[in-house]
């Protein structure tokens, strides 16, 4: 069965229309690989999961910039109510102490996202 997994030519669903996590992810992948010419919606699953592996082993433009602003809006994340990711909390723990502030007991992405931006607005991180 792993062998399938890792052809995705080969899945009885690879047919179908790529997840709105595919397409999510891809768009992510291909605004920080400078690759603009990557439609998500043009694929099917299989070939947005090839898509995923090509642009993960390019190498991102702009690797060394500090972080900025979000690639995208956090209130259009397809997976914004899902909890927050270990970095999140992280970041938002640092920082809130640094401001003086609670550290909240779980946020989803989204929130995390927003109170990230709220304490660098805050803390001057």
């Amino acid at each position: 069965m792993s062998n399938q997994l890792n052809n995705p030519s080969q899945w009885t669903t690879g047919g179908d229309a790529p997840t709105d996590k595919q397409k999510s992810f891809i768009s992510t992948l291909a605004s920080s690989k400078g690759a603009s010419d990557v439609d998500p919606n043009a694929m099917n699953k299989s070939e947005a999961s090839a898509k995923i592996e090509e642009l993960k082993n390019q190498p991102t433009q702009n690797a060394g910039a500090s972080a900025g602003q979000p690639i995208q809006n956090p209130d259009t994340w397809t997976t914004g109510d899902d909890k927050a990711t270990g970095k999140q909390m992280g970041y938002v723990a640092v920082m809130a102490k640094k401001a003086g502030e609670s550290v909240p007991e779980s946020l989803g992405k989204t929130d995390a996202s927003k109170k990230i931006e709220e304490l660098k607005e805050k803390t001057g991180m």
